[in-house]
């Protein structure tokens, strides 16, 4: 009976495929032939140093590189089809020469012409240390850290090296110009993200995230909100011979990735040790989302202190 019963439960938890425990090992590995592997190189099947993923309609995109700049940086993105890999209740066949969990051979290279070069390039097709990607399956979207640019597809990209549309925080494809502080320029990016029409960029060594209210349309097009910044001219800097930075709700240090469920926005705040989180997405400059229970907070702290003031300012009563 207790056999049976064991049995049951185990066959109840396989079936709930989307259940999780805490140190579940992984189930399927992209970039390696084993999960204990570490090999370095770059080809279809073999991944540098990882440093963002997407994924839309079926397709996942990885960036290969990453913001540590530990070698190998492969400067591109690759682009998996995920249709082969085995489902979550699949069984994987054994004593097969090839590991059964270890998938994915890339079907299209951004930033490289195939899939065994590395370079960096500034080019229209070219990335240097490009750290993050963001899709909505529609078009797609690279931090490319190093080039102080993001790069925009205004399709998926279908075949190897295809240059982008659109790019940003450059006036073109080929230059790269000295850093300024304005509502066009980009200093080290290293977050993106689309959602609903908009594109958000976490502008990282500029300390802010910048907003577009929907999808640029032509190079170097201006942000419409800036978050972290009083203004888009502003790019305070922190003292970093203080033991801490002052931090605020409108204030950010340092962060590296944005992202959003179409109501809220969140902000990894790294150089601040936490996630900062807007109950909308905002449409003013620097300003933190203030909730409806933190105004009756305010108004009730208000009311109090009047009171308060008040009575200090009432005659004191004659000694008896």
């Amino acid at each position: 009976m207790f056999k049976t019963c064991a049995l049951i439960s185990l066959c109840a938890y396989v079936g709930l495929a989307a259940d999780f425990v805490t140190g579940q090992g992984a189930r399927l590995v992209i970039g390696q032939t084993t999960f204990t592997n570490q090999l370095p190189g770059a080809s279809d099947t073999l991944l540098g140093g990882v440093g963002g993923v997407a994924f839309a309609n079926g397709i996942l995109f990885v960036t290969d590189a990453n913001r540590t700049g530990l070698t190998p940086i492969n400067n591109r993105v690759l682009l998996f089809p995920t249709q082969s890999f085995p489902g979550p209740l699949d069984p994987i066949q054994p004593y097969i020469a090839r590991c059964g969990t270890c998938v994915g051979k890339a079907s299209t290279v951004l930033g490289q012409t195939d899939f065994t070069s590395v370079d960096f390039h500034i080019t229209q097709s070219g990335l240097r240390l490009p750290t993050a990607v963001a899709t909505d399956g529609k078009i797609l979207a690279v931090a490319d850290t190093a080039n102080n640019r993001v790069m925009i597809w205004k399709s998926i990209p279908t075949v190897n090296g295809q240059p982008a549309d659109l790019v940003l925080g450059q006036p073109d494809f080929t230059t790269i110009s000295p850093v300024v502080v304005d509502n066009r320029s980009f200093r080290g990016p290293q977050g993106v993200w689309i959602q609903n029409g908009k594109l958000f960029v976490a502008d990282t060594q500029n300390h802010r995230v910048l907003i577009w209210n929907s999808i640029p349309t032509q190079n170097r097009q201006p942000a419409d909100v800036v978050l972290g910044q009083a203004n888009f001219n502003v790019a305070v800097q922190p003292d970093l011979t203080k033991g801490a930075s002052d931090a605020h709700a409108n204030t950010l240090l340092n962060p590296v990735s944005v992202s959003s469920d179409g109501t809220r926005l969140y902000v990894a705040d790294l150089g601040n040790n936490r996630v900062l989180i807007w109950n909308s997405i905002p449409t003013s400059n620097q300003r933190p989302r203030t909730s409806s229970s933190d105004r009756r907070i305010s108004r009730h702290r208000f009311q109090t202190m009047r009171r308060v003031c008040a009575r200090r300012t009432e005659p004191i009563p004659p000694a008896r």
